[in-house]
């Protein structure tokens, strides 16, 4: 798996990188892990660019370890992760920068991008909702935005019911009529704000492969025709150690090892203990 050279480019690295970090150590590591991912940038050989590009990404998760809460730091994790093509831990990178701030474009442009490097078979998440295609004010407005608005919204309604039960009965029924308006667009607004809402037990497949079974043991038949890849993005719905159920995108359910999937709320560092192969 190849990443587009100009993906690469559009990270913003330094420019972009707004974090706040106490630690002389965390900089030094922020410092070197710019300077590899640059440095793989400018490097022609296969191997060598892959090597660059994952020295990053180790640095990168290094620091995310002790500042989780960034979600800079989160995206650009996941940009190293994508070109040094671990395409599970990139996904996850990214899904972690959004539980943070889910309006944040880069990781969201990113995230979209990653999911295309998968086989055309593999269910995935929609890109784009039903909100995003009919209200562009979904991903223009922040959370805090709509969430007062839909705190007016649901003001004005009951203003207005209230103005309609003290008046007279023209009165009534002009306020009444009036107030479903306001009603609507805060029911709008909560299912705007319940969409970007993450998924409590939400994870990501970051094993090379990973064999889902109709039941949690090595001998139970498969469900899929093929293993499935890393950067799958999956719910987790039950666990019995050492299995997982897991519901996918298309709504399929599934158990696979609990090795292959990191949950997006555990620490970064879990990324690193998963297998490479699972099944």
């Amino acid at each position: 798996m190849k990443v587009p050279h100009a993906t690469a480019i559009a990270l913003l690295w330094w420019l972009g990188f707004g974090c706040h970090l106490a630690a002389a150590d965390s900089e030094q590591l922020v410092q070197q892990a710019v300077d590899a991912y640059t440095q793989a940038l400018d490097t022609e050989q296969r191997d060598q660019r892959l090597a660059g590009f994952r020295k990053a990404e180790r640095l990168f998760a290094r620091v995310a370890q002790s500042n989780s809460r960034n979600v800079d730091l989160y995206t650009n994790l996941g940009n190293a992760a994508l070109q040094a093509e671990h395409l599970g831990a990139a996904v996850l990178a990214y899904r972690r920068a959004l539980v943070l701030d889910p309006d944040f474009d880069r990781a969201v442009q990113n995230l979209e991008h990653a999911r295309t490097l998968l086989p055309d078979w593999v269910p995935r998440p929609a890109s784009h909702g039903l909100m995003d295609t009919f209200f562009l004010w979904h991903r223009t407005s922040s959370r805090a935005e709509r969430s007062l608005a839909a705190a007016v919204a649901f003001a004005v309604a009951g203003l207005l019911v209230a103005v309609g039960l003290r008046f007279g009965r023209r009165e009534n029924h002009f306020a009444r009529n009036v107030a479903v308006i306001p009603a609507l667009v805060w029911l709008v607004l909560l299912a705007s704000l319940a969409i970007d809402s993450p998924t409590v037990d939400g994870a990501v497949l970051v094993a090379d492969e990973t064999i889902a079974r109709a039941a949690d043991s090595a001998l139970a038949p498969q469900t899929l025709p093929a293993p499935l890849p890393a950067g799958v993005e999956v719910e987790i719905l039950e666990t019995r150690s050492p299995w997982l159920r897991i519901r996918l995108a298309n709504g399929r359910d599934a158990w696979i090892p609990e090795s292959a999937a990191v949950r997006i709320t555990d620490t970064a560092e879990d990324a690193d203990k998963a297998p490479v192969t699972a099944g």
